[in-house]
């Protein structure tokens, strides 16, 4: 692609909402449903790999009965025999649940990162397509799935060293008397500040990759590395802007969190279902995609240039 044009002015964040609002209300109306179930299945992809993961603790023991006095003993003698008697399959099968594992995470990831460039692609040339942006942006996408896939597996690398060092500071507590007690309780106190840390970095990690660093691949034609090289330089010369930008992005965030659960009671959670959500919620979703593309605009980084109306 061409050269970058030279901002005029100071990029605004709200200005470049403003221009957002106007290219959904543009592109998006008057209503057409093919359009908007296209928009919506291809929002939906580009969510895969986006999600979070849960789980539950155990509780204490079935029935709420506490041990007597021995059977603690006894019963962790039991279980050490089980667990050498069952080695093998026990490390087999938690090899074989963790390939599983990191295949489906990099298999909802690749599709996640597929889209998100069928998605740029739509909301910036004003077309409702899948298969021609998904074949036309394929190389790309790949080098941004390979940094999205690096980034969670140094993201889950980081939650295991901090559940280690958790689980080590709760046996210092535990065992190691009035010293070690003392010692796990300020590695506890630590960690805590750490692991709010990680998470934000985390996220801010996958908006960066998502809301700019695509839009530029897309832009220069390059893969991912060069893309977070340009990016860098331009949160390094305009640090402001992308500040505003993410406090405003998470007013938006919880703002569409509680639509949707308004609109979730307004029709008895039928609009959760998959792609039902991103179709019948498309402007906001269009909108949210098109913010960072008109803020990249104003800095002479053009996608949308003369999206048509359709």
């Amino acid at each position: 692609m061409s050269a970058p044009a030279i901002p005029a002015a100071e990029p605004s964040p709200i200005e470049a909402a403003r221009e957002a609002f106007e290219h959904t209300r543009r592109l998006l109306f008057p209503f057409r449903f093919d359009r908007w179930l296209t928009l919506g299945f291809v929002a939906f992809l580009d969510q895969c790999g986006r999600g979070g993961v849960g789980g539950t603790l155990p509780g204490g023991p079935p029935g709420g009965s506490v041990p007597g006095p021995g059977t603690g003993s006894r019963d962790l003698s039991d279980i050490g025999s089980w667990f050498n008697a069952h080695l093998g399959v026990i490390v087999a099968s938690a090899i074989v649940a963790l390939v599983v594992i990191v295949a489906v995470v990099a298999l909802m990831l690749w599709i996640g990162s597929r889209a998100t460039f069928v998605y740029i692609d739509d909301v910036a040339t004003g077309r409702a397509e899948v298969s021609r942006p998904w074949s036309a942006h394929a190389e790309r996408a790949n080098s941004y799935f390979a940094w999205r896939f690096g980034l969670a597996a140094a993201f889950l690398g980081a939650i295991a060293v901090l559940v280690a060092v958790a689980v080590g500071a709760a046996l210092l507590i535990a065992r190691g008397g009035v010293p070690g007690a003392g010692l796990g309780a300020v590695l506890l106190i630590v960690l805590v500040p750490v692991f709010f840390l990680l998470l934000l970095a985390g996220g801010l990690s996958a908006l960066a990759l998502r809301d700019f660093v695509a839009p530029l691949q897309m832009f220069t034609g390059t893969s991912c590395g060069p893309a977070v090289r340009l990016f860098v330089s331009l949160v390094r010369a305009q640090p402001v802007p992308f500040l505003l930008y993410v406090l405003l992005k998470v007013v938006f965030e919880v703002a569409q969190g509680i639509l949707l659960v308004f609109a979730a009671c307004l029709t008895c959670c039928c609009i959760l279902l998959p792609v039902v959500t991103q179709t019948a919620l498309q402007p906001l979703f269009f909108f949210e995609r098109a913010w960072s593309l008109h803020l990249l605009r104003q800095m002479g980084y053009d996608l949308i240039g003369g999206a048509a109306a359709p």
